[in-house]
């Protein structure tokens, strides 16, 4: 619980000893967070997108994926609510896009 609390309070995540295979030192952004960095960087303000969306979570998705037709339908749930304000932050990555004139 130390763990997740601190990645939600501040975005570092610190890799506890007792589990070597976690990932290691690394810092999570929020998607306001995202875009603050990249304005703090000198670069305009992006698109930021939810990768995965939410579809990860969908019971069965393992299973759902690897067949066509259910892979087409979570791939268009996911690009029907990439940039939504209220649900970027359920995709466990971000991307963010711009141009720097």
């Amino acid at each position: 619980m130390d763990m997740v609390r601190q990645e939600l309070t501040d975005g570092q995540h610190v890799r506890p000893a007792a589990y070597p295979s976690f990932l290691t030192r690394s810092y999570f952004h929020t998607p306001d967070a995202l875009r603050a960095d990249w304005q703090a960087a000198g670069l305009p303000k992006p698109r930021v997108l939810g990768v995965e969306g939410p579809v990860w979570i969908a019971p069965g998705f393992e299973e759902k994926w690897v067949l066509p037709s259910h892979r087409s339908r979570l791939l268009d749930i996911s690009r029907q609510v990439e940039e939504q304000e209220s649900v970027i932050g359920m995709s466990p990555h971000m991307l963010a896009v711009g141009t720097k004139s």
